[in-house]
């Protein structure tokens, strides 16, 4: 055999048993070509397929993330929300507190100052636009949720030491039954303050004056209803507030309202606090339909405002 036919392969194929066999020959540089060609074919498909399931581990990882990112943002607007809504609670209870001791004659509790930033609904939704806008820029969803779990922490512990200062006024209040039932704490009637305690233009002589009390815009005929206990000193009519009713209630308070359109008590008669008094009139020196409502502390006026807590 020569050098050349060791360099080849030869391939017979006989298409019948009749017709001539067909010869052909391949050289066994191209057979080795070959070879190679399939076998870098076959590590580019394993390579290629290594590299699909990479991508597609890290695309399922990402969708994860987002997964866990969305349910991050959730948990922030909930615990926002939830802050906001011990905040507004915690500020009734500051504020019922203070006016309680105001009128109660006792100092104001000494409430902690807030956290820094705390700073109720803005700074909830400076939060929330933070919890849903989280890309690469600012603090992560999971530092957000965080700070907000820290505020609501500080929150609850505000709300506790609240609460320890009710208990305590529950217990003054209790020693001085007396004394809270004959203290003004409510409405006389519900309506739009028209006119605030203080200095102010009269609407009749458009001189500067003082206003003694609460000028409570209302409908005619709505029901006045005396703020506490006690007994009527006065009862009638009055040159410049019409038909009036003075109460006494004890602890040096005095309450007066005027302009009614009806007295519905007598002199001496005893009421409790709820107990209809008169109607809202608009008699005496009057430009509409409304109660004026002073309240006499000691002998000095002072502003209504004050010990009203429902």
């Amino acid at each position: 055999m020569s050098k050349k036919a060791d360099q080849e392969f030869h391939i017979v194929i006989f298409p019948s048993a009749t017709s001539r066999p067909r010869r052909f020959s391949i050289k066994r540089r191209t057979v080795r070509v070959l070879l190679l060609a399939t076998v870098v074919a076959v590590v580019l498909e394993a390579l290629f397929l290594v590299q699909y399931v990479t991508r597609s581990g890290e695309i399922w990882e990402l969708e994860t993330l987002r997964s866990e990112a969305t349910q991050h943002r959730q948990q922030a607007t909930t615990l926002s929300s939830a802050m906001e809504d011990l905040r507004k609670q915690l500020s009734n209870m500051r504020e019922v507190n203070v006016r309680l001791r105001v009128m109660l004659g006792l100092d104001p509790p000494k409430i902690p100052p807030s956290p820094l930033g705390l700073g109720g609904k803005e700074e909830s939704r400076v939060i929330l636009r933070s919890a849903g806008g989280m890309g690469g820029e600012g603090e992560s969803l999971r530092e957000v949720v965080v700070q907000l779990q820290q505020k609501m922490t500080w929150l609850k512990e505000e709300a506790v030491i609240q609460e320890r200062y009710l208990h305590e006024l529950t217990g003054i209040v209790g020693q001085r039954r007396a004394q809270w039932a004959s203290t003004p704490s409510i409405w006389p009637v519900r309506g739009w303050v028209s006119s605030g305690f203080g200095r102010r233009v009269s609407p009749f002589t458009g001189e500067d004056m003082m206003h003694s009390g609460l000028d409570i815009s209302a409908p005619m005929s709505t029901p006045v209803k005396a703020p506490a206990a006690g007994f009527v000193i006065a009862a009638g009519p009055e040159k410049s507030l019409g038909n009036v009713v003075v109460l006494s209630h004890g602890y040096g308070f005095k309450t007066l309202y005027g302009h009614m359109s009806k007295v519905r008590v007598r002199r001496g008669q005893t009421v409790k606090r709820g107990d209809i008094i008169g109607e809202v009139g608009n008699t005496g020196l009057s430009t509409g339909p409304h109660l004026h409502y002073e309240i006499e502390l000691q002998g000095h006026a002072v502003d209504p405002i004050r010990y009203i807590i429902d």
